[in-house]
This record gives structure tokens, sequence and C-alpha cells, in this order.
């Protein structure tokens, strides 16, 4: 084979052509690794955002569940009352709100399963059913959803979801009342209620809801087997398991911490606003001190005047009591004869001019009854409370949690936020 000489001025072409060859080989193993790193992120993501739809789906169901158990029991009370009506004047109060509460359109409330915000997160990327990579999985999600605007359709719409008491007519209500039969919170006093409910049960709309007590019950068991099928199929397609989605929600729980001890929890919590601040000292000998500032109101009569004028009462109290921890459960008792009245005011910004004139000389007199009232009234109470406490993994935030039982029979959880004062 022949031996080409290349001229000497063209020598730099082959190290030029090695140079080029080596920068090829060099970026194409960067790429190939930087391919790879990009599609394990990608896959992780992917698997993430399947679970955060998964976890979504399972707490509608669960919800609907909750919400179905809970039309079960107003609807017993309701049916007891329906047939009980000669009774009413004599029924317990509570008995009657859980009545009035199923039968009232309330445009107050809100369930909690109808926010769309992860349903929002899950559709908002670009192209989220190629980015998934399994289209049985997005198409499921997506039947899931679906289930879920339709039963909020029919729950606007069907007429066997529409309440006998609607805002409009309970206000109508309200209105026609006198003052003195209705409260400061805009609640009628009970023999209002009472009034209301007889009329309520004698109209035709009312027994017509409490008889399509089936349809409606029907309806939410229909949406929520309907999720939960889906849903275990959608576990099986992405292959997510239940420790994942274990690790999910606990990711996810404000970052707490589970590391809960006594020297944690020893210092100085406060919880609420300026007009309403509850200030907790935990000692480290187990005792525990509560300062409790807020507005307080009352309803006073002024006969010469035919007048019930609302007044605001702001005060300060405070009260000794002794504190354990027990697992991740705090327990807080308060001796209700340490409390006392740290401070205490009227504002009288509401009386009548006449009537200032009239209590000038009387009016520290009734402050210092009302003041004896609330004492008086504080100290006959309990004040123990058993709670499950978590903090953050800066030990600077701590959250209580309790089951309390509602006037309608439901367990629900109440929550207070402390922040650690700095010492």
């Amino acid at each position: 084979m022949e031996n080409k000489k290349y001229p000497t001025g063209y020598s730099w072409i082959r190290q030029l052509l090695i140079s080029i060859l080596g920068t090829s080989i060099g970026v194409g193993l960067t790429f190939g690794v930087n391919r790879l790193v990009d599609s394990s992120k990608q896959r992780e993501a992917q698997h993430q955002t399947a679970i955060m739809a998964v976890c979504d789906i399972d707490e509608i169901s669960q919800s609907l569940k909750e919400d179905m158990r809970l039309e079960d029991s107003l609807f017993n009370v309701t049916m007891y009352v329906a047939t009980h009506q000669e009774l009413i004047d004599s029924l317990p109060i509570d008995t009657l709100d859980m009545a009035f509460k199923y039968l009232y359109d309330d445009p107050m409330e809100v369930k909690s399963w109808t926010a769309d915000t992860k349903e929002n997160a899950f559709n908002s990327g670009i192209d989220a059913r190629m980015n998934l990579g399994n289209n049985k999985f997005y198409d499921n999600i997506q039947t899931c959803y679906y289930t879920r605007r339709s039963l909020i359709k029919v729950m606007e719409e069907a007429p066997m979801f529409h309440r006998p008491i609607s805002k409009d007519v309970y206000e109508d209500f309200l209105q026609k009342l006198p003052p003195a039969a209705i409260d400061y919170n805009g609640i009628p006093h009970p023999d209002a209620k009472r009034m209301m409910m007889k009329q309520v049960f004698a109209q035709g709309p009312t027994t017509l809801y409490i008889k399509r007590y089936f349809s409606r019950r029907n309806a939410y068991i229909q949406a929520a087997n309907n999720l939960e099928l889906l849903n275990r199929e959608n576990k099986l397609l992405m292959n997510i398991t239940d420790k994942e989605i274990e690790t999910y929600l606990k990711m996810n729980s404000d970052n707490v911490s589970n590391r809960i001890s006594a020297d944690l929890i020893a210092g100085t919590w406060e919880a609420g606003l300026a007009n309403n601040l509850q200030t907790f000292v935990f000692h480290g000998d187990s005792t525990v001190e509560k300062t409790f500032k807020m507005d307080g109101t009352f309803q006073i009569v002024l006969p010469e005047e035919q007048k019930e004028i609302f007044v605001v009462t702001p005060l300060t109290i405070f009260m000794k009591g002794r504190w354990s921890l027990k697992g991740d459960s705090l327990i807080i008792d308060f001796d209700a004869k340490t409390v006392e009245l740290l401070s205490f005011d009227m504002d009288v910004s509401n009386f009548p001019q006449a009537s200032l004139e009239r209590l000038k000389d009387s009016l520290e007199i009734k402050k210092e009854m009302m003041k004896n009232y609330i004492l008086d009234g504080m100290r006959h109470q309990t004040f123990k409370d058993v709670c499950a406490v978590s903090l953050d993994r800066s030990a600077s935030t701590m959250m209580w949690s309790e089951e309390i039982t509602a006037p309608n029979g439901k367990k629900e959880t109440t929550t207070l936020q402390l922040y650690r004062k700095p010492e």
C-alpha cells in the first residue's frame, strides 16, 4: 500500500481530527450519563405524582364515607323528630339542632372532598399523560376526578339534594322574629327554634326530603365504591406500595417530628391573636400557668329604654395547674380554684347616653357583679385536657389535636397551633 506523505503545512489536520474525535467521545459519554440521571429523576417524579394522586383519591373516598355516616346519624335524629312532632316543645335543643342541620342548606358549609387543588396540580404539567408513562393509570385518575365532579353537580342540581330550609327561607324567618328572640350570634333562642321546627316539619318539602334519604345515600355509596375500585387498580398499575403511601403522608404532614420529650415542651408558648391570645408556661417541675387575653361578650337588657345592647368586655384570665407527657399525649389539668381575673373592662360605647347618665353611680357596681359572675362560673368548671401533641423539627411550633364529640354525635378533631416564645 502506497504511503502518502502530507506536506508539512498540513500536519495539523491529523491532530485536529484526533482532537475532534476525542471531544466527540467525551461529549457523548457525558450526554449518555446525563440522560441516565435525567431519566431516573423523571421516573421518580412520575412516581411521586402518581402517589400524590392516589392519596388524594383515597382521601376523597374516605371523606365521602364520613359524609355518609353523618347523613345516617342526622337522618335518624330527624326521622325521630318527624314522627314525634307533638314532643317538639319538650325535646332537647341538641336534638332539634341536629335535625335543623340535616334540613338547612347552610351556605357556610364546605365539604373537604370538593377541593380540587390536587387535581389541578396533577393536570398542570405539560403532556401529563405522556409524562406519567402509563395511559391506563392516567385515564383511571381522570375517571376518579370525573366521578367527584359528577357527584358535586348532582348535589347542586338534583332535587333529592335540595334541602327544605334554604338560606332565604331561614333569613326571612329570623327577620320576622322580635329582636329579643335572637342572640348576638344571630341564633334564635330555644322557644323560637321550637316554633320554627314545628313549621318546618309541617311542610311537604320536609317530608319529601326525608323520604329521599336512600337516594342520597346511594349516590354517596356509588361514588365512594367507584373511587375505591379504581384506586386499587391505580396502585397496581404504578406499583405503589402501602409503605410508599405512608412515607408520602408523613413527608407532607407539615414536617412534623416524632421526637416528643418533656424538655422540648418546657418553655413559654403562645397561640392566637392579640385580642384572643393564650400563653402557656410549662415549667420543668411539671407545673403550668396559663394567661388568656380575650374579648368577652354580654347582652345587657335596659328595661327603661326597652333595649338590648351588646357589650364587649376585654379581660385577662390566669390559672395554674400541672402537666405531664405520656407518649405523644399531653395532659394538662388546671386547678379551677386558682382562676384569677388579672384585668377586666367594659366597653360602654353602645349604651344610650340617657342610660349612662342614669347608671353613672351604679356602673362600677354592675361591672363588679359581672366580674364575680365570670369568676364564679369559671371556678365551678373542670379544666382538664388530653391531646395528641407534635412538634416541628425546629421544636418552635407545637400542634395540639383533640377528638371531641360534636352535638350531632360525629367525632371531630380540633387543633391548636402554638409558637415558642423566645426567652
